[in-house]
């Protein structure tokens, strides 16, 4: 597991911000029958679920509120660049 604090912010901030940017991106290419590319954002949301999990829930049950706060904030961050990237 990530002991430095800030290798933990960064990775629970990129992975859950991958999350939710992968997530609304399965739907759309869910809609108009994308197979191929469905398959592989499920992968990208599986793995990135994974690793903010593990790390949020460790830093929740650790009391660190800076990792959490981040956590939740990546989640944030990933929703508003789903609207701002048109891929």
């Amino acid at each position: 597991m990530i002991t430095n604090e800030f290798a933990q912010i960064a990775a629970v901030s990129v992975s859950q911000m991958a999350l939710i940017f992968f997530k609304h991106l399965t739907v759309r290419t869910v809609v108009v029958h994308q197979i191929v590319k469905s398959m592989f954002f499920t992968f990208a949301i599986q793995a990135s679920w994974l690793v903010s999990s593990a790390i949020g829930i460790k830093a929740f049950l650790d009391g660190n509120i800076v990792v959490v706060a981040f956590y939740l904030l990546g989640g944030v961050i990933g929703a508003w660049l789903n609207f701002k990237i048109k891929v």
